[in-house]
């Protein structure tokens, strides 16, 4: 028992020997760290302004009749006028448009399209996009074309049918004023359907603003980057220490559990400079984290945070002790730090990725520490797949310094 309080002791002074520099390493990710989240917040800064309405061509002869009457009073009546902007065209200007990315596409409408409705007959619109377009303009304008379409021939149906009614069974009765009196009614309910639903914006992901979101996802970048700075602590480790530790002292388990206590040392007052530096910032710039407050401030946050720092810093140490130098260590981790950031949406909302992409982001180690503080964020339990993931790393760790250092007494 005290030659395991001797090797602590021993790597917690090695570690309090090189926390200057790793400060100052710490400090300089931690700013880069904020840069990027005031860019980020710059960008995102008054989206309700900034919002751009998707643009729709419209191709055909429309100046006159109840079609120009109809995109006259979308154009001033409906709500859809602050989503959708249409545009009428020529179809070579408006396949024009649509090779260079001004207009999501266009609706090539054929000659006589509402007096053919008029005679009950259904002429079909084209609606006309790239091949393959998979951006979130052309989802959803392919999707207002289908539910226009379905809309169209539904109440086509419903007014004939209406007519139809009236015709045989309701004496003295005009069906064609009657069913005039339909389409009236379906207008009005159609141009009136913005009372029908209410238009609440909850943020990127999981009921987070994006704030929140972003301080989650900038803790979790911080942490797996943190790891390149603390390359003098692990490069500077004696493999053969080990294997006389191994055989005349400290074992295996008690060299990893001092050397990655002393990791976690130095990872927590760099979380701690980060995170004051965060504060800064927020009160500085005046960026708000609606979160936040609930959560009990931005200290009860660092402190929820801890568990998703301990688990990552396991992951960090079982990395440097699968490299077998200091290059590949840190090659190592930067690798670790890009692939699994991206998945677990550091860098990018992860609700945008493929269902599939999604799962795996989740599943990964960073995904789980970001699951940790979105729930600490909304005071939610905290996941067990954080602490899963603690105890496999610090078992790996130790299964390989146990076999290295077999391995060393056997070739020695």
């Amino acid at each position: 028992m005290r030659q395991r309080l001797t090797y602590l002791r021993l790597q917690l002074r090695r570690a309090l020997r090189l926390l200057p520099g790793m400060l100052a390493v710490t400090l300089l990710l931690a700013v880069l760290t904020a840069l990027g989240a005031l860019l980020v917040a710059g960008l995102h800064a008054d989206d309700e302004a900034a919002r751009e309405p998707i643009h729709i061509g419209l191709v055909g002869n429309l100046d006159e009749g109840y079609m120009a009457q109809g995109l006259e009073l979308l154009e001033s009546m409906d709500s859809s006028r602050y989503e959708l902007k249409l545009e009428l065209m020529s179809e070579e200007e408006a396949a024009r448009a649509l090779r260079l990315g001004q207009i999501s596409g266009y609706a090539r409408i054929p000659d006589g399209f509402a007096e053919a409705l008029e005679m009950g007959e259904h002429r079909p619109i084209t609606y006309v996009t790239l091949s393959g377009g998979s951006e979130l303009g052309s989802l959803l304008t392919r999707e207002l074309v289908e539910t226009v379409s379905g809309l169209i021939l539904e109440t086509e149906n419903a007014i004939y049918g209406a007519q139809n009614f009236v015709s045989e069974t309701l004496e003295g009765v005009n069906p064609y004023r009657a069913g005039d009196r339909l389409v009236v009614r379906y207008a009005l309910r159609i141009l009136d359907r913005s009372r029908l639903y209410e238009l609440e914006t909850i943020g990127e992901a999981d009921a987070l603003s994006l704030a929140g979101y972003y301080l989650c996802a900038l803790t979790v970048a911080f942490l797996l980057l943190w790891a390149i700075s603390a390359a003098p602590l692990f490069s500077g480790r004696s493999r053969e220490l080990g294997m006389l530790l191994q055989a005349k002292g400290p074992g295996a388990a008690t060299q990893v559990l001092a050397e990655y206590v002393s990791s976690v040392f130095l990872m927590l007052c760099g979380l701690a400079g980060a995170m004051a530096l965060a504060g800064l910032l927020l009160r500085r710039f005046g960026l708000n984290v609606p979160e936040l407050e609930a959560a009990g401030g931005l200290g009860r946050f660092a402190l929820g945070a801890l568990p998703t720092a301990l688990m990552l810093c396991a992951l960090q140490f079982l990395l440097y002790e699968l490299s077998e130098s200091a290059v590949a260590g840190v090659t190592l981790q930067f690798m670790n730090a890009a692939v699994q950031g991206y998945l677990a949406g550091c860098f990018y909302p992860a609700a945008f990725f493929p269902e599939g992409m999604q799962r795996l982001g989740a599943a990964l180690p960073a995904g789980a520490g970001m699951a940790a503080l979105r729930a600490v964020l909304l005071g939610e339990g905290r996941p067990f797949a954080v602490w899963l993931w603690l105890g496999l790393f610090l078992l790996l760790a130790v299964l390989l310094r146990h076999r290295r250092n077999r391995r060393g007494e056997a070739e020695a």
